[in-house]
């Protein structure tokens, strides 16, 4: 499969991706897309409507909801190209994870509705998973979604935290529990919602690069139709559960390490690890990067071949966890020894980023300290595989 995986056309798509992208992104471009930031979330505006009038934000979607109608091979280039290229404007919470489940779950009205919003270009998405008392444990939620037969509305009240940009977010999906007391995979619904509802309350939450990315939401009393329900009212667990089958992928993660391990070869020829050493020369790091470059061609693989299964098929349930945990530890690994190789830099940083690797490369990964937690833990991640992939028991 993989062998033939990428056609002459991916090629010339990736291509053209690119240089659209040289025409965008400012002359030398390598920050990590950070939407908190003013002039990062402004050019991201400006890259997804470039997208959208190519119908290139979601490519392999039908063309009747504005999508490309191409094979799932573009979406994985489209995605590994702009995380390498490190460019703000690829929302995964629309693409990789609402839109999917639309297609699959949603309505022909909430299809239309939903998925020729996102690909305009002009929405944001935000999710609403984890709770204050609730991370990777999903099912334990507690916030309230109370339906009302007569009016069929559901009244939302609860928390959300950790929440990436809800402050940049015009929508948000969400599980809520609409039968209380129900058994704990019970009695839940997903659902969506505008941002902009009254009784909606976002408060940033800095993270340990000082950057606010994340944030607590507050839901009081917030009224939803129940045109937003995604699926039935109460068997939203099945659902919100397939959604994270669709964020696990890793791409992104393989997009920034592969830039990064790139980056290190290209200053590794041009510094020295000794007075009388070029950093390239060393065997010690010729050893080093060539055993971190097989391990990022083998995350790759399974990330593709996760991607892929999904798009042809219901019956999965390892690969994206297989695939999350082999992206974000090697992306991991990576920054790791890029940090150990610029240790003796980092007491000397220039407060322009822009124009240093070793400030980059520091706050990429302070942030990426989340990625192992992010979609469910590694650790959830294995116990997945062990009981849902290979039948194991639960321990």
């Amino acid at each position: 499969m993989l062998d033939t995986m990428f056609s002459e056309d991916d090629f010339v798509f990736k291509k053209e991706l690119n240089s659209l992208l040289d025409k965008l992104l400012p002359i030398n471009w390598d920050l990590y897309p950070d939407e908190t930031d003013d002039f990062h979330w402004k050019l991201s505006k400006k890259i997804k409507l470039s997208l959208s009038i190519k119908n290139w934000i979601a490519p392999s979607w039908p063309k009747e909801y504005g999508g490309g109608g191409k094979e799932i091979t573009k979406a994985i280039i489209l995605s590994e190209t702009m995380a390498y290229r490190m460019s703000p404007g690829n929302d995964r919470f629309a693409t990789r994870m609402i839109g999917p489940t639309i297609l699959k779950y949603g309505t022909s009205l909430q299809k239309k509705k939903i998925l020729t919003e996102i690909t305009s270009g002009k929405v944001r998405w935000c999710q609403g998973y984890s709770e204050p008392n609730s991370g990777s444990d999903l099912a334990s939620i507690t916030t309230k979604g109370d339906y009302n037969k007569e009016t069929e509305t559901i009244t939302i009240n609860g928390i959300k935290v950790w929440t990436t940009l809800a402050n940049r977010a015009n929508r948000m999906f969400i599980l809520v529990r609409s039968q209380p007391g129900s058994k704990r995979h019970k009695g839940l619904t997903f659902a969506v919602l505008d941002m902009n509802n009254k009784g909606i309350t976002v408060n940033p939450i800095k993270n340990i690069a000082g950057k606010f990315s994340f944030n607590e939401v507050i839901l009081k009393d917030v009224k939803i139709s129940s045109e937003n329900i995604i699926g039935k009212l109460h068997e939203g667990w099945k659902i919100a559960l397939d959604l994270l089958n669709f964020e696990r992928s890793g791409i992104d993660y393989i997009g920034w390490a592969e830039r990064c391990l790139d980056d290190l070869i290209s200053y590794s020829k041009k510094n020295r690890l000794t007075k009388n050493e070029m950093i390239f020369d060393s065997e010690t790091f010729k050893k080093r990067v060539a055993i971190l470059k097989a391990d990022l061609e083998s995350a790759k693989i399974m990330t593709y071949k996760a991607i892929w299964k999904k798009s042809v098929s219901d019956d999965i349930h390892m690969e994206p966890s297989m695939s999350k945990i082999l992206a974000t530890e090697i992306n991991n690994k990576v920054h790791d020894y890029a940090l150990e190789i610029l240790k003796d830099k980092i007491g000397f940083i220039d407060e322009d980023p822009q124009n240093n690797f070793v400030q980059r490369i520091l706050n990429h990964r302070l942030f990426f300290v989340s990625g192992g937690i992010l979609a469910g833990t590694n650790e959830i991640q294995k116990n997945i595989i062990a009981q849902r992939g290979l039948g194991f028991p639960k321990s």
